[in-house]
């Protein structure tokens, strides 16, 4: 009767979660200079940190990346409590927002690849937003695209809010409807692709 109590107070309060310096980064980088923190206690990073390889913090509790975070490969934060990036983040590969908790998405951050915010509670883009590869909203509360947006691959929209395209947009793909009804076209669309239901 008391240990089933005692494991029933564990898991409603979990491993404590602490901050990872610079001496503990170096328990958890391979040699190709990547960080895998996924499922582990860590909740942040030291400002300014750089990452030379990929940065996995998926399945954590961090809530916000480090000002001037330098990742040389890519970021993978899906089904994390992520929910700020900071102005001023690199991440010079694909970012992997699925599942996690952004709500906002801010001007000054610059991802080298895909971007992917599929099941997230995001609602806004920064005015003239461009991704160097896909763009995934879907399943998001995102309700308009930015006037301008740029997406250097394809775009894809399913569940999400969208039912207005801005009056300028480039998509250098397909844009995937993905069920959703589009009852305003842009006047001015570069389009790479084709458009499917």
């Amino acid at each position: 009767m008391r240990l089933g109590w005692f494991l029933s107070i564990l898991v409603l309060f979990p491993a404590h979660s602490e901050e990872l310096d610079v001496y503990h980064m170096l328990n958890h980088l391979d040699n190709y200079g990547n960080l895998d923190l996924r499922n582990k206690p860590y909740t942040s990073l030291p400002p300014g940190t750089v990452i030379n390889g990929n940065l996995n913090i998926s399945k954590t509790q961090f809530t916000r990346l480090p000002k001037g975070l330098d990742i040389q490969g890519s970021l993978n934060a899906a089904n994390s409590s992520l929910k700020t990036v900071p102005r001023g983040v690199n991440i010079r590969g694909f970012a992997n927002f699925l599942g996690a908790q952004i709500e906002k998405w801010p001007a000054g951050v610059k991802v080298g690849g895909y971007i992917n915010f599929t099941d997230t509670p995001l609602k806004q883009l920064p005015p003239r937003f461009r991704v160097k590869g896909d763009l995934s909203l879907m399943r998001t509360q995102v309700e308009e695209l930015p006037e301008g947006i740029v997406v250097e691959g394809n775009l894809y929209i399913g569940g999400s809010k969208i039912h207005t395209f801005p009056e300028t947009m480039t998509v250098s793909g397909n844009i995937f409807l993905g069920g959703n009804r589009i009852n305003q076209w842009p006047k001015n669309l570069t389009l790479g692709g084709a458009v499917a239901p």
